[in-house]
């Protein structure tokens, strides 16, 4: 009995400390949960975006009339998105015409083929387009060797070759914060600004394309930060970031990057990225060294990267490419975009439009929505 009663009592205390030891573990996580989890701190938006976009292809241009494409695109709203390249149609005849429609307009409705005709010191030309940089519908820039600015309707040819007194001087693509503050990049190392009336050339220092060109106000600092990049054609290795500032520019780092780039998009103080045979990014501008992390995103070649925010970013490339990414993840989409003899040049994002264009046989453009 003795025995037994020593047990009993045993337990009967190792049960309370049990007990007693629960509650307290149960008091501890209660107290806990009703603290406020705290953030982890990050410079990207909180909320994603989604990846929920539905595609359409349109396509142009005659198979008999010569090789159709699209170089690049400008969303001016829902309603009001530009093309431009060069688009060979058959003639009333019925032979090829041999001067192209060089821009395609959606006004809400359908696409409109244009013949954009600009008045130069040779006279009325009709030539394939290049880039585009709309600020509203009656406020375009297109580029095609020289800037030409333009209400949609009429347009102004700046002969930049005269005006700079450079006859090396070809532009491909453009930039700006509006049109009395503009920039122009392209072959041949060439940039160009135009500011409140007045052209300069800008010694970029080196000979290699600078195939884009984009910038953005810095919050922290209020100063607008422009970025290009620069590659010899079809080359697999060498590359350079160029750092535009007024009137200078200079060569900023490119190590971790180990191929040639095409592409450039960025949110100052947040992240910047740049693009071609791989894409890179970094934090801050200040930063040296860029990340390959997203080497698994695509294995092809991506031509151009844009985005409305670092949560809603948009990248195209080689064989119809199109990935976005939500702040969570990369998504690709060539199952349905695919392109079996061509690729996507160009892309534009503004809230859910996505356009991409390019050539696959025929001048191609590929609206998402989301």
């Amino acid at each position: 009995m003795k025995r037994f009663s020593f047990i009993s009592s045993s337990l009967a205390k190792n049960f309370f400390l049990y007990l007693t030891s629960i509650l307290i573990l149960a008091l501890f996580f209660s107290a806990q949960s009703c603290k406020s989890p705290t953030a982890p701190k990050t410079n990207s938006p909180p909320d994603t975006t989604s990846n929920n976009f539905t595609f359409q292809t349109f396509t142009f241009g005659a198979s008999n009339a010569g090789s159709s494409y699209l170089q690049d695109v400008a969303v001016v709203s829902d309603s009001d998105i530009w093309c431009v390249g060069a688009v060979y149609l058959d003639s009333a005849d019925g032979k090829p015409d041999p001067f192209p429609y060089n821009a395609v307009h959606w006004d809400g409705k359908r696409w409109n083929l244009l013949k954009i005709t600009i008045q130069t010191k040779y006279g009325l030309v009709t030539m394939p387009l290049e880039g585009i940089f709309a600020f509203s519908s009656n406020d375009i820039w297109i580029v095609a060797g020289d800037p030409i600015h333009g209400d949609g309707k009429s347009w102004v040819d700046y002969d930049i070759r005269t005006i700079t007194g450079d006859q090396s001087v070809d532009v491909s693509k453009a930039w700006g914060t509006n049109s009395s503050s503009m920039y122009f990049v392209g072959r041949a190392g060439n940039i160009v600004s135009y500011t409140n009336g007045i052209w300069q050339k800008i010694e970029s220092g080196t000979d290699m394309n600078i195939y884009d060109i984009w910038g953005a106000s810095n919050p922290q600092t209020g100063k607008t930060e422009i970025l290009a990049v620069a590659s010899y054609p079809d080359t697999s290795a060498q590359r350079k970031i160029i750092q535009i500032n007024g009137s200078s520019a200079s060569e900023i780092s490119s190590s971790g990057i180990s191929w040639d780039l095409e592409s450039v998009w960025f949110k100052p103080q947040s992240q910047y990225f740049v693009a071609g045979t791989g894409i890179y990014d970094k934090h801050l501008l200040s930063d040296n060294i860029w990340s390959s992390q997203y080497y698994n995103v695509t294995n092809n070649y991506i031509n151009c990267i844009r985005g409305n925010d670092v949560n809603d970013i948009v990248a195209v490339g080689s064989f119809g490419e199109v990935i976005h990414y939500n702040g969570m993840r990369w998504k690709s989409y060539i199952g349905e975009t695919g392109l079996t003899n061509g690729q996507y040049v160009s892309v534009a994002i503004k809230g859910n439009e996505i356009v991409a264009v390019g050539y696959n046989g025929k001048a191609v453009i590929l609206a998402g929505r989301r």
